[in-house]
């Protein structure tokens, strides 16, 4: 199985669980968020959304060759989410610690899909 396709059926499945889990938990799902009723329903709303995106993850990764094209702009959304990030960092300040992990993952998928489709093209 190429290494492109692992990713993005990995990254596929942590979409949809984490999109699961903010449906599910809402604000209690996870650390550093306010317990506002506003920012809860916020929360709930994306979690699907979030699911759907990795459901778009899934559907890349599935055919005989995983769609590298469809990989990079599912990429460049989410570095596009980490730009979105650095913006909080820039006019709030720093969010809960656990948002450092998400902006590098975040800001990194657009450079692994490079090197890993570049990688099974070299392989083929």
């Amino acid at each position: 199985m190429s290494a492109l396709r692992v990713l993005g059926r990995v990254t596929g499945t942590t979409c949809i669980a984490i999109g699961g889990m903010q449906l599910v938990a809402g604000v209690r799902g996870e650390p550093g968020l306010s317990d506002d009723a506003t920012t809860d329903s916020y929360v709930r709303f994306m979690g699907p959304v979030f699911a759907g995106y990795g459901l778009s993850w899934l559907d890349a990764a599935s055919g005989e060759e995983p769609d590298l094209n469809r990989m990079r702009v599912l990429a460049w959304l989410m570095a596009a989410g980490g730009v979105g990030r650095l913006a909080t960092r820039a006019t709030l300040g720093r969010p809960h610690r656990f948002h450092d992990l998400l902006l590098a993952v975040e800001l990194a998928a657009p450079v692994l899909v490079e090197a890993l489709g570049r990688r099974d093209a070299a392989a083929r």
